[in-house]
């Protein structure tokens, strides 16, 4: 017996776990990083993780997913990069992308797909960075895992809001009071919200999403900071 879940609203993608994770050219092209809507976006998030940066003296960053390190160049244009350390994982073609156009930051290459590789990175990090990437890989549960125990402090996440008709791996997880609850069983505490100024078409909120707030239902992405949970021995 198959079971299928529809759709939240007519505009929303289908996944297809065959291609649209596994994208070797991905970033081989990079002329979407100078269109001004990703230009406005990464410009945005510069500014609410410059306020995050300096509100809890935050040192080492590392970022998964980055791409050629748009975010990170935003936010060295606002000079919130002084006297910190900036690594990112992604593809080669991001690697690539990101050494022809010498931006700041270092970036490692790796499959996410498999998990967090730790070589060649610092001990751990002030801040990490999953900036609309957890949706995409097939194992979120793996990498939060292996980014706990690179993290000692603050994990900053971009969700997509499932209005805007994205595409998830899978769909259902990223509702607002679901990943608040997938993250609590990964150690997580959720401590603060920041909206886009992207906004999406108006759909009534799910069961699924009686934690969120009214003010940010058609908010194109939600940026959530976390507090890690340390147990004790």
């Amino acid at each position: 017996m198959a079971f299928y879940r529809v759709k939240h609203n007519e505009n929303e993608k289908i996944f297809d776990p065959f291609e649209d994770y596994n994208r070797p050219d991905e970033w081989e092209n990079d002329s979407r990083l100078d269109d001004l809507d990703w230009i406005s976006r990464y410009e945005h998030e510069a500014k609410v993780l410059e306020y995050r940066i300096n509100e809890h003296k935050l040192k080492t960053i590392l970022e998964i997913g980055s791409g050629p390190g748009g975010l990170c160049k935003h936010l060295d244009d606002l000079g919130a990069l002084d006297g910190i350390t900036y690594h990112m994982i992604d593809k080669k073609n991001a690697k690539k992308s990101h050494d022809k156009r010498e931006w700041p930051g270092k970036i490692f290459v790796q499959d996410l797909r498999q998990g967090v590789d730790s070589k060649g990175l610092l001990e751990s990090y002030d801040l990490i960075i999953c900036n609309d990437v957890l949706e995409h890989l097939p194992n979120p549960t793996k990498v939060i895992q292996d980014l706990y125990h690179l993290n000692n402090n603050k994990l900053w996440i971009s969700i997509p809001n499932w209005r805007m008709g994205h595409q998830f791996f899978y769909r259902g997880l990223f509702d607002y009071d679901n990943f608040l609850y997938f993250m609590k069983t990964h150690k997580y505490t959720g401590i603060a919200i920041n909206d886009s100024p992207l906004k999406t078409p108006m759909y009534a909120k799910l069961e699924s999403e009686q934690l969120l707030p009214d003010e940010y239902v058609r908010s194109w992405n939600w940026y959530l900071l976390f507090d890690k949970v340390v147990t004790k021995n």
